[in-house]
Formats: C-alpha cells, sequence, structure tokens
C-alpha cells in the first residue's frame, strides 16, 4: 500500500519505462520542467487499485519559458521526443502561455500552471534533478494517496465544474478505477 511520498518514490524508481522517460526528459533541460497528469497518477491509482496494466503512454511535460511562447515550439520538441522516444505520446507544453486555454491570469511557474489543472490528484508531477526524483503536489498528496477526485479551486464553480464531471465521464475514470470517490469540498 502506498502512504506516503517515500513509498510513492520506491515506486516510481521501480518502473524502468517510467524512468526512462524521466531521463529522457531530464535531458532536454526545459526550464521549471516537470512531467505530470496521468504519467504520474495512474502510475498510483493502478498500484493502489492493484492493477496491472501499463500506466499510460501519455507523456505530459510541461515547463515555463516566458521567452519563447509559441506553439510551435512545443510541437518541435513533442516531434523530436517522439522520434527519439517512440513508446511515448509526448506532449510538451509551456505553461508561460498556457493560461490563455481558460482564460486564467498569466501563470508565473510551472507549478502555478499545474495548479491550475481540474482536478486536485491530476495536479501532481514527478522530475528527475541531478538524477534525483523530485515531487510536486500542488494539493498535497492526500487526494492521490487515496483515490479522491476533487476539483481544484478553478473548476469548482458551478460555471466551471462541467469540466471536471466530464473529464471523469469522457476518461472512463470510474470504471478503470472502481474506488474512486468524487468529492466536492
Amino acid at each position: 500500500m502506498l502512504k506516503n511520498e517515500e513509498d510513492i518514490r520506491k515506486l516510481v524508481e521501480s518502473d524502468e519505462w517510467m524512468m526512462r522517460v524521466l531521463r529522457a526528459a531530464e535531458k532536454l533541460d526545459l526550464p521549471d520542467w516537470w512531467i505530470g497528469a496521468g504519467f504520474f497518477r495512474n502510475k498510483i491509482w493502478n498500484t493502489l487499485e492493484n492493477n496491472n496494466e501499463h500506466s499510460n503512454s501519455d507523456v505530459d511535460l510541461v515547463y515555463f519559458n516566458p521567452d519563447d511562447v509559441t506553439p510551435e515550439t512545443d510541437w518541435l520538441y513533442d516531434k523530436n521526443m517522439k522520434e527519439i522516444f517512440s513508446d511515448a505520446d509526448w506532449e510538451i507544453r509551456n505553461q508561460a502561455r498556457m493560461h490563455l486555454k481558460n482564460n486564467f491570469k498569466p501563470f508565473t511557474s510551472t507549478a502555478d500552471g499545474i495548479s491550475h489543472w481540474v482536478e486536485t490528484a491530476t495536479c501532481t508531477a514527478v522530475k528527475l534533478e541531478s538524477g534525483k526524483l523530485k515531487f510536486l503536489f500542488c494539493y498535497g498528496p492526500e487526494d492521490l494517496l487515496n483515490l479522491v477526485l476533487r476539483p481544484t479551486p478553478y473548476f469548482s464553480s458551478e460555471d466551471s465544474s462541467d469540466a471536471f464531471y466530464s473529464r471523469i465521464e469522457s476518461k472512463g475514470w470510474q470504471k478503470r478505477w472502481p474506488h474512486l470517490k468524487i468529492e466536492l469540498s
């Protein structure tokens, strides 16, 4: 059972594919980079649910570079990483421009961008820094470790809750992880 950050560290370190992805990402040397969303969350949830399937081939790498906010730069990173590391579906996005997607104020860092994602358990990330694992838990690790789906403050109002519920439905999360609990506060 996963209970804390040290348990998560051991889990990620034991996954050869995840570590290969993280080493490849570290070599990009992008400013303030992290890999989050399904790459990290799904591994934790699969482990908690004793689901042995490969966590996910999606690699959502995010970084922060206010000096180059062109989407073409991200697309070039995607293409290059898919050629180098073909068993992963790379999506690399600069958080210095992603605030525009939902009309948020400009983000100040990658962590700020990640904290604006839809669910608290998704607002988590991992990276290698000098070969050592580091973790980001924008809202703490509790929801992730307890299989809780909760909207972030940015998606908890009536006006924005549709995004929260539509993601749960479209991604089939409750079928894949039947012990997920939806909590709204």
